[in-house]
């Protein structure tokens, strides 16, 4: 009977953990097949960080991040092509995220680097990111548009994503 009992443990919870696991990375998938979608709306954020006007879809973080890191909406939104504009990052986990990369997205799998920290790992607390809106623009000729801000580590796992509109 208690050969049974310690068969029965792992051929219960084994199949658990392995389904839950498999969700987290489906979750993950669907989250970065997200990310890069054009840009449809934005979280309208003060000077100071403050939000204004919310759109649920900005500035989430993925699956894999849940617990370990923290993002506030970029501030501020929209922001003048002469102004700068902050991604603020509060990592709570201990080594747990390996760089930070930033890209805008333009569709059709157009993408850009706009900012790299590529300490390993990010240290614990807050790391702001400072974003140029020229650099994020398609065009720097002429910046004015909404724009996909797409965050991911080093590995390339997106973290978080975003609208940024620039006027």
């Amino acid at each position: 009977m208690i050969f049974y009992k310690k068969l029965l443990f792992p051929a219960i919870f084994i199949p658990l953990f392995l389904i839950a696991g498999c969700n987290q990375s489906s979750d993950q998938r669907d989250f970065e097949r997200e990310a890069f979608n054009l840009p449809e709306g934005i979280t309208e954020t003060s000077n100071n960080g403050t939000v204004i006007n919310n759109d649920p879809d900005d500035w989430r973080v993925a699956p894999f991040f849940q617990g370990v890191l923290e993002v506030d909406a970029a501030y501020p939104n929209p922001v003048l092509s002469s102004e700068q504009v902050s991604l603020d990052v509060v990592v709570t986990g201990v080594e747990s995220v390996s760089g930070l990369r930033v890209y805008a997205y333009y569709g059709d799998n157009n993408v850009r680097p706009v900012f790299e920290d590529l300490r390993s790992p990010v240290p614990p607390g807050l790391t702001s990111l400072p974003l140029s809106p020229l650099d994020i623009a398609q065009f720097r000729e002429n910046p004015q548009g909404t724009y996909r801000i797409v965050l991911v580590d080093a590995n390339e796992n997106v973290i978080t994503y975003g609208d940024i509109k620039v006027e």
